[in-house]
């Protein structure tokens, strides 16, 4: 019979351990709201002792091992989720083989049970199924901004897959390879999948869509949107590293999710929602790069959402934008300020999102409309991830003077 070791163990450098490389076979019951994940995950300990996860709670470990030996750990299924974003998620920890290398491929075998899945952003529903991050369902880190991946991926023959990477339907198994950098794995699966694709130049852009609950009129609607939006960012914010984007269309209400060269939103129709949602969500194709659990996150959302803003004022016009902006500022009346603020407060949003695109759109009526987007190029060119290295760029490139009014502005309530 098989025995596991269990161990707490605190690591000098926990934050440094990261994933390269995930490759996955997943089976996926959906009568069963299962979950059969055996796979190779290959990671680096950079001189930690142990390697910390976040994976689903109601995961059952049947092995982790390297090169076919035993590896310990400590699955903590009764401590809360370490991550905010995964609030179902469950702290494993794993224990390094004294004598190897910090470099290691480690060999998971596990099965989910989801019947306790909920969450705006997941679903395992027998319409629609949605894993990601946000559920854990592989091993997250979230230190791994950059790993690649490649899943095989199992289920019904009534079912097709998307997902966050390039995927193909091979003889029994959909394949999904992200060869680009990033750090998520979303697979998603129906049995009413329908795509769009344009192709234009050497880009492509693709619809992913429930063909039942989204029509297909509006499913156009969506792929003319993503070219308008795509060909706007990058007169205004630079070119993007890529010519590819699949943006999938969950039947729900709103929301949605950026990752690299994908989004997933929630709509059951396209409207002014959806459009906004287009916006900011493309956006993060520029702005992604400052943590997301601190205050930080202004640098990823409220320029996303300025960036939506940009939209809304070049296609629909100056009326519009004027109105969605004297929305946001009878919103965020005596709010706290952008600096410091907790991530987990109530108030986050509206401060992070709404109270920050405020502030971005007052210093470009300040310095001028072409003045800002040439600061914008470069914050994004310099893949800024922290306000102070942004208000040192601002200093530089515009004035001192617009740096003290635009700290002012963050700090004040």
């Amino acid at each position: 019979m098989k025995s596991v070791i269990f161990f707490l163990l605190v690591s000098l450098h926990s934050y440094a351990q990261e994933i390269i490389y995930h490759n996955i076979d997943v089976s996926i019951d959906a009568g069963l709201k299962k979950i059969m994940v055996e796979g190779r995950v290959d990671v680096d300990f950079q001189n930690n002792d142990t390697i910390e996860f976040v994976i689903w709670k109601n995961t059952l470990i049947k092995e982790i091992s390297c090169s076919g030996i035993l590896l310990e750990y400590n699955f903590d299924t009764l401590s809360s989720s370490p991550i905010m974003y995964i609030p179902k998620g469950r702290m494993l920890t794993i224990l390094k083989k004294a004598g190897i290398s910090d470099k290691q491929s480690i060999l998971f075998k596990y099965d989910c049970d989801m019947r306790e899945l909920k969450g705006w952003a997941n679903s395992f529903s027998e319409d629609w199924i949605e894993l990601n991050f946000y559920c854990a369902w592989y091993p997250v880190n979230l230190n791994s901004r950059n790993f690649t991946s490649i899943l095989q991926i199992h289920i019904d023959d009534d079912y097709s897959v998307t997902g966050s990477g390039i995927v193909s339907k091979k003889k029994d198994y959909w394949e999904m390879i992200q060869p680009w950098s990033g750090f998520d794995n979303v697979i998603i699966a129906s049995k009413k999948l329908k795509s769009k694709i344009l192709k234009e130049n050497d880009a492509l852009i693709q619809t992913d869509y429930n063909a039942i609950d989204f029509p297909e009129a509006d499913a156009d609607s969506v792929i003319a949107q993503c070219k308008y939006v795509l060909n706007l960012f990058e007169r205004s914010f630079g070119k993007m590293d890529s010519t590819y984007l699949k943006f999938v269309i969950a039947p729900f209400q709103q929301g949605g999710y950026s990752r690299k060269n994908f989004v997933c939103m929630r709509s059951k129709q396209f409207d002014l929602n959806t459009a906004k949602g287009i916006a900011h969500e493309i956006a993060h194709f520029w702005w992604n790069n400052a943590v997301t659990t601190t205050w930080e996150d202004w640098l990823n959302e409220a320029f996303a959402e300025y960036s939506m803003l940009l939209y809304i004022r070049e296609r629909m016009g100056i009326e519009e934008f004027q109105k969605l902006l004297d929305e946001y500022k009878n919103r965020t009346q005596n709010l706290p300020p952008v600096w410091g603020i907790d991530r987990n407060a109530q108030e986050a949003y509206s401060v992070l999102y709404e109270k920050g695109s405020i502030i971005l759109c007052e210093i470009e009526k300040m310095v001028g409309k072409t003045a800002f987007l040439n600061f914008l190029k470069e914050v994004s060119n310099n893949k800024v991830s922290k306000t102070e290295d942004m208000l040192n760029l601002m200093e530089k490139i515009l004035s001192k003077e617009i740096r003290l009014e635009l700290e002012n502005k963050l700090k004040a309530s």
